[in-house]
């Protein structure tokens, strides 16, 4: 069963945004959340030093087949960060986009996740794209997470009569060029 780990962001127009990330309930949350932050202070070093991020200390469970909600979570210990580069941040609608893929196949797809993450520093671009370094470090980050042993994985909701399904990543790879969230589901 998955449990919904979320990130809240703060930009420096004082924007807010968040980041859904998932994992399996089986593993222990404290983990679960160190190793979340592992990740997001690596990938800090790309980020404005006006950009702020927390890990919540509680959320939901949730039942993977049906979406319903089994339990909630909770671990008091903070975790925060700040990016540390001192330059511009990107446009707020303009983020970095990690990709999570599995080797799931659901409806003759394999199953994959996005995550965005705002508050680039425009230093951090090349020729209006992620530079090829921070591109790099960006997968060898994400890739750390997948392969840490906490249970990070991508959750397919239940759909049109279909049940959900919980995956772990296999692989994590950075996007190349910047990218807009258009839409967030209900």
């Amino acid at each position: 069963m998955p449990r919904e780990i979320l990130v809240d962001w703060s930009l420096p127009s004082g924007t807010a945004s968040r980041s859904v990330m998932m994992f399996q309930t089986s593993a222990p949350v404290a983990s679960q959340r160190v190793k979340l932050k592992a990740f997001l202070d690596t990938i800090k070093s790309q980020l404005d030093n006006a950009v702020t991020w927390t890990i919540e200390t509680s959320g939901r469970e949730l039942d993977d087949t049906t979406g319903a909600l089994t339990g909630v979570w909770s671990e008091s210990t903070p975790s925060t960060g700040v990016g540390v580069v001192n330059g511009e941040p990107v446009a707020d609608s303009t983020m970095a986009l990690m990709q999570w893929r599995t080797d799931h196949i659901v409806g003759g797809r394999f199953l994959q996740g996005r995550t965005f993450i705002p508050g680039l520093s425009t230093s951090n671009l090349s020729n209006g794209n992620l530079a090829a370094a921070t591109v790099s470090a960006w997968t060898t980050a994400g890739n750390t997470l997948a392969t840490s042993g906490v249970g990070f994985g991508i959750w397919h909701r239940p759909t049109s009569g279909s049940g959900g399904i919980f995956w772990a990543v296999d692989t994590a790879s950075a996007w190349s060029e910047l990218a807009v969230l258009r839409r967030r589901r209900a």
